[in-house]
């Protein structure tokens, strides 16, 4: 493969490693949509485009590209980089989707929900196990959690097409009676869906719809920042804490015997938990000043 680079407009010929081993063409337009996405204007996409380029080597991981991108936007916009890291955070909370199901019955629990999860309940023809039914003042809420591990992916209508016939089911059997059906993703729905969704009373939420719970607002009020924002840990160590149980930034403040299995020492324990105050803190300022 050529490695080389033959000017500055030309598109880079290596490609980038994903977490699972697959390789894929490195892709500009790519680099610059999420940084777009982010906050970061035209300009600042670029110019942290023309930071990276020459330093990315054929191979890189899409996790150190991440990381280069985010400390590139760090230099300049604490805010965007903010932004940044939250939005390929939950993305990063994968392979599974069980993680991205904990994460979203904690938002609802942060709206003052009290939550349960992967129920069995029956429907009047048959039986439906719900991701997340929260609670709160006699209200009933379920919620299904789709989470995909790509960050193009766009539902399309097929899928809260499903879920309105699944809600029909359990809205017709007591044991299913509920006040509103949540669909939540951690990429994006196709106008279609928003459209289907929209007309037929479901609650769609995602990067580019307006509700709760998936909004940056709600994460940064509360301090709900999924574990997978800090650099401070690899890979391999964030998802031995989510297989312990430990979710959000907020539970490493909250319990630090959460990390005693990772055997840190002292000064990692110590910026571990200093990333963890300063992710939440700078989420909180950003909305006080919104």
């Amino acid at each position: 493969m050529n490695t080389g680079r033959r000017g500055s407009r030309e598109e880079l010929q290596i490609e980038v490693r994903k977490s699972h081993g697959q390789r894929e063409p490195y892709s500009r337009a790519k680099l610059r949509r999420s940084l777009r996405r982010a906050g970061a204007s035209r300009a600042m996409a670029e110019e942290v485009v023309a930071d990276l380029e020459p330093r990315l080597r054929d191979g890189i991981t899409t996790a150190k590209l991440y990381r280069m991108a985010r400390q590139a936007l760090k230099q300049r916009s604490r805010r965007t980089a903010i932004t940044y890291s939250l939005k390929r955070a939950v993305l990063d909370l994968g392979p599974s989707g069980f993680p991205f199901e904990q994460f979203c019955g904690r938002l609802f629990e942060a709206m003052g929900y009290t939550v349960s999860y992967n129920r069995i309940l029956q429907g009047r023809c048959v039986q439906h196990e719900i991701d997340i039914i929260a609670e709160r003042d006699g209200e009933r809420l379920f919620a299904e959690c789709k989470f995909r591990n790509r960050a193009s992916y766009r539902n399309d209508v097929k899928l809260p097409l499903y879920v309105r016939a699944r809600a029909l089911d359990l809205a017709a059997s007591a044991e299913g009676a509920h006040h509103a059906f949540w669909l939540l993703s951690n990429t994006t729905f196709s106008e279609d869906a928003l459209d289907y969704g929209s007309c037929e009373g479901l609650i769609l939420a995602a990067h580019n719809t307006d509700h709760y719970p998936l909004t940056r607002g709600l994460i940064n009020e509360h301090g709900l920042h999924p574990i997978t924002c800090l650099s401070s840990l690899k890979v391999k160590q964030k998802r031995g804490l989510i297989e312990a149980g430990a979710i959000l930034c907020r539970d490493l403040l909250e319990r630090p015997d959460f990390l005693k299995p990772l055997r840190l020492e002292e000064r990692q324990f110590a910026r571990v938990r200093r990333e963890c105050r300063e992710i939440i803190d700078r989420g909180k300022a950003r909305e006080e000043s919104s």
